[in-house]
């Protein structure tokens, strides 16, 4: 996987995007960088498409910047002249595809069928748009055709909001999604990039998933395993010993007096991925402790501690 596709991954939703009028580029950008999706995939739709990467850019030059619905040779040049960092094509035409590897930008090709993989596979690329993803069977559709071609990823477009997002992201095979639920055109008519922001970080915070899994509490003077039982009792749990210390019931963690963290103990927060979380949580300023991070087999990181405490409390992500 490229380092564009990486980031695509980490991201975890792409906003397609399809402006009638070139003055909403940089607003629009602002908003969804400032609501959590620092990319977008803006489409040749319409004619405003060049000039609207120009100014994404030029607003928000950390924002990752593809180009949708490219079907030509003169689309792949048009847009990279405006600074596209990937393509995106509705269908997968083997010319657009030689000459997107020929200059050296990632494409994501549409697929919809296994033909199309094989093609896609023939060419070396390892991630697919699979569109229109809900009319084609969703889920069920891309696993039963990722079986056979199990290197590749999906970046299922079409059909997804909100409410079926995640049944999407929390499937190994799909690296990320495109969607326009975020894109109100009405709000963009009305220059309401506010409201742009706001379903945004709804978007965001349904991908994430946010939930307090348990509290940390540090120990002292010998009375950790008391201290768990006490909230085993309280939770109607049982106490389960951890090389750290104990967990009295899933909701509370007693830390040994040799493991504290935190000045009054520790928050761990579930999410759905750690990945996308951290990345998220990093464009809002946030920093890490990398020496706490700990991976899975397939390098997918499942835990890591934020480096500023809230309130006396260290922070941690967990899967």
């Amino acid at each position: 996987m490229n380092d564009i596709c990486k980031k695509i991954h980490d991201i975890g939703i792409v906003p397609v995007i399809a402006l009638d009028h070139v003055e909403d580029a940089a607003p629009l950008a602002k908003a969804l960088c400032s609501g959590g999706l620092p990319v977008a995939e803006v489409t040749y739709r319409t004619e405003a498409a060049h000039d609207a990467m120009i100014e994404m850019r030029k607003a928000c030059p950390k924002m990752l910047i593809g180009a949708g619905t490219v079907t030509s040779r003169a689309q792949v040049d048009s847009a990279l002249e405006a600074g596209a960092q990937f393509i995106v094509s509705p269908g997968i035409n083997a010319d657009t595809v030689a000459y997107c590897l020929e200059k050296g930008v990632p494409i994501l090709p549409g697929t919809s069928c296994a033909s199309d993989l094989e093609i896609a596979m023939y060419y070396g690329l390892d991630v697919v748009k699979f569109f229109p993803a809900e009319q084609l069977g969703g889920l069920k559709m891309i696993k039963a055709l990722a079986a056979p071609y199990n290197k590749l990823k999906f970046m299922p477009t079409g059909g997804i909001k909100e409410s079926n997002v995640n049944d999407y992201l929390n499937d190994p095979v799909i690296l990320a999604c495109g969607g326009t639920w975020m894109i109100d055109k009405k709000a963009i008519a009305d220059k309401d990039f506010g409201k742009i922001e706001e379903l945004t970080r709804n978007a965001v915070k349904a991908m994430l998933g946010l939930k307090i899994k348990h509290i940390g509490i540090n120990s002292e003077n010998g009375n950790g395993i008391a201290l768990a039982q006490k909230f085993a009792k309280f939770f109607n749990g049982n106490v389960r010993e951890t090389s750290k210390g104990w967990f009295g019931s899933d909701f509370a963690e007693v830390m040994d007096e040799d493991h504290p963290f935190g000045k009054h103990g520790h928050i761990g927060v579930q999410v759905n991925n750690v990945d996308r979380a951290k990345r998220y949580y990093e464009s809002q300023g946030y920093q890490f402790d990398e020496s706490t991070a700990s991976y899975d087999e397939k390098g997918d990181l499942k835990f890591i501690y934020f480096k500023e405490e809230i309130g006396g409390f260290a922070i941690h992500l967990v899967r």
